[in-house]
């Protein structure tokens, strides 16, 4: 199973999502995408404003469906059902600088707010989180990045990039942003948190390079890649094509 989060930066599905297509994704999270056309079922998108939402798509076979939303949950926090050969709970993320619960902390009441649903299924955090742990307080207990990871880590998910290379958090050297389209301004702050039994399974995890998309996004894809288990039967080294260059700086 591959998932696939990337801020494609605003701009209409058609022009937009063949690019994140192309990384063969079982389940993509979109932010900022612009509004599906009504027909076209595989997407599910949440937002005000029709030019910049956050969608969500499933390949065939693999069937989406609203979850009931909880209330007061801060933009945008989007749960999803999803179905297949390995079904769970997605909370799909686009964090906005909104008060009185800005990027990290939109984040952190949207877990909380499904904290019940996601440690008792299966689930997926994932999106553009607009937080790293190099922006924590050093405050004890504050509403920070370190606060949200520990907050899934104790419903049982981890980030699957962060257990794939071993690297620690605010330590990255895979950005997942360009701060201004600078390549000189790198930062990691889109995310999948997975559970901590899909960690064992993981088979690759790879952040998009700079030159590669420097056209189309100030984001870069994160693609996750879990081994067979629970049903699913495909091997994602085998199903799809090798992914993309690695995304370090330099």
């Amino acid at each position: 199973m591959r998932l696939v989060t990337w801020n494609c930066c605003r701009g209409k599905i058609a022009a937009k999502a063949p690019h994140a297509f192309a990384l063969a994704p079982d389940v993509l999270v979109m932010p900022e995408c612009a509004k599906p056309a009504p027909d076209d079922s595989r997407w599910l998108w949440m937002g005000e404003n029709p030019n910049q939402g956050l969608g969500v798509w499933a390949r065939e076979g693999i069937a989406l469906r609203p979850f009931p939303e909880a209330p007061d949950v801060p933009r945008f926090a989007f749960p999803v059902e999803v179905g297949g050969p390995e079904p769970f709970f997605l909370l799909a993320i686009w964090s906005l600088a909104d008060k009185p619960h800005p990027y990290v902390k939109a984040v952190i009441r949207a877990v909380e707010s499904y904290a019940d649903v996601i440690a008792s299924r299966p689930s997926v955090v994932m999106g553009d989180f607009n937080s790293n742990a190099i922006w924590n307080r050093k405050t004890p207990g504050s509403r920070d990045h370190g606060y949200l990871v520990s907050l899934l880590a104790e419903l049982g998910l981890v980030s699957a990039y962060h257990r794939f290379t071993d690297e620690a958090q605010g330590a990255e050297t895979q950005p997942t942003f360009y701060l201004t389209w600078n390549r000189l301004l790198p930062l990691h702050i889109d995310y999948c948190f997975l559970p901590r039994e899909w960690a064992a399974r993981l088979t690759g995890v790879r952040v998009g390079g700079y030159d590669d998309w420097c056209t189309v996004s100030d984001h870069r894809p994160l693609v996750v890649d879990v081994g067979p288990g629970g049903g699913d039967e495909r091997v994602a080294g085998d199903a799809h094509p090798p992914a993309l260059p690695e995304g370090r700086t330099g």
